[in-house]
């Protein structure tokens, strides 16, 4: 694959990754025994614990939001405030963090298409 259909692939990818936000707020325990440094990263701890019965988490809150404005929201039913209010700010961050990103990705694509 030639490096300009490489950086669109790329490009597309990141777009497709950008269309949507989620975020899941969980509340539990993750124990995981062993020394092993793969460790460090969220997304090996998780995928270690799935299927892992001695795991104990339970979702507190989850929110989806798609790019064209739609949103799906869980909020358990016992959720404290506290823990809806650091959801919220999960959202608020994540929502920013998204928006940075378009916006960097907005600044190169105009300056290569001279928009």
């Amino acid at each position: 694959m030639s490096t300009f259909k490489q950086a669109m692939s790329n490009l597309a990818n990141a777009v497709q990754d950008l269309s949507k936000l989620d975020v899941i707020t969980f509340e539990g325990s993750v124990t995981l025994e062993g020394s092993d440094p793969e460790l460090v990263r969220f997304s090996d701890v998780m995928a270690k614990a799935k299927g892992n019965t001695t795991v104990k988490v339970k979702v507190l809150a989850s929110t989806q939001t798609s790019i064209d404005g739609d949103i799906v929201a869980f909020y358990d039913t016992n959720i404290t405030d506290a823990q809806r209010l650091a959801h919220a700010d999960l959202v608020q961050a994540g929502a920013e963090s998204r928006k940075a990103t378009i916006d960097f990705v907005k600044s190169i694509v105009g300056d290569i298409a001279d928009l």
